[in-house]
């Protein structure tokens, strides 16, 4: 799929609806699959935390007023505002942090592995954590890298995150590798992409904002009906799985992004030339066998002309 190799680099020029199409095409036949397993991902990163900020979490109304400073507000207001906001809590956020990395090395794997055609089943969201080490250790260091580019603004940020998209499908596709040299192998990838991969992702706006009319629907009922923090966070939760099927179908179609920055996915099964004179070299064998064929084309279309004539 491939259409221009730069100093070994394979720049995507293929339009965002291809893109998607290979992602759906992935997906065929295992949409309730992908999508169960999405909710299982949102479920196991979000749920526990929702608990330990139930349990444990602070209460950053009363933090706040507790010096009796109310920011120029009145007093009453200012402590039902801030009272209405969800509690938080240190565990939770230390949890988070544990299974972020291995949660998005086991989502990683297992549309990688759906992609490819291979069989999965849930289960598999859950083999990130049979490399835990590296998997948590390449998640704090691509959010160091993402943050240290934030504080110079958010743009930069921004830019640093689609320079290491490409590090958990790295890790998936070789587990054997270091954390340093999935990051550099992805930004490596990333050169000439970006913009790509930007593109590709704001393609999904449409479909996001329609899963997220009954996502928030749900979660404003949680907040109509109670102001306990734990339950509208469960009814936030809820609400995010309308999410999932969005969520399955971007992730199958960066799985198939990655295949082509990669080079396992190649127009007519070419193998990846590794060097720009090999490109160069290929291009002119497919030439010359074009022009080969077009020329053969043209003579038997001259012979079937010439034939009535001659008779």
């Amino acid at each position: 799929m491939q259409d221009i190799l730069v100093d070994q680099n394979i720049i995507i020029t293929e339009p965002c609806k291809t893109l998607r199409t290979l992602g759906r095409n992935a997906l065929a036949g295992k949409w309730k699959l992908a999508i169960i397993a999405v909710c299982v991902f949102i479920l196991v990163l979000q749920l526990p935390m929702a608990v330990f900020d139930a349990l444990f979490g602070l209460n950053v109304g009363s933090m706040m007023t507790s010096n009796g400073y109310t920011y120029g507000m009145d007093a009453g207001m200012y402590v039902d505002f801030y009272n209405n906001m969800p509690q938080i809590s240190a565990l939770s956020q230390i949890y988070l942090l544990l299974v972020a990395g291995p949660m998005t090395l086991g989502i990683s794997l297992f549309f990688l592995a759906t992609f490819r055609k291979h069989d999965v089943q849930v289960a598999d969201m859950f083999l990130g954590f049979e490399k835990f080490g590296k998997a948590l250790g390449l998640f704090l260091f691509m959010e160091l890298f993402i943050f240290l580019w934030s504080l110079l603004f958010i743009i930069p940020g921004i830019i640093a995150s689609f320079r290491y998209s490409q590090a958990f499908f790295i890790l998936a596709d070789d587990p054997d590798k270091g954390i340093r040299q999935c990051m550099n192998e992805s930004k490596a990838m990333m050169k000439g992409n970006k913009a790509k991969f930007f593109l590709l992702s704001l393609s999904f706006i449409g479909w996001m904002i329609l899963s997220a009319i009954p996502s928030g629907i749900v979660e404003s009922i949680g907040g109509i009906i109670t102001n306990n923090s734990f339950i509208i966070a469960v009814f936030s939760i809820i609400g995010g799985l309308f999410m999932a099927p969005v969520i399955a179908y971007m992730y199958s179609t960066f799985a198939g992004f990655y295949e082509i920055l990669s080079g396992h996915l190649i127009k007519e099964t070419m193998p990846v030339p590794v060097t720009a004179e090999e490109a160069q070299q290929q291009y002119e064998e497919i030439h010359a066998k074009e022009t080969e064929e077009k020329q053969e084309t043209e003579k038997k279309q001259e012979t079937e002309e010439d034939g009535p004539e001659s008779e």
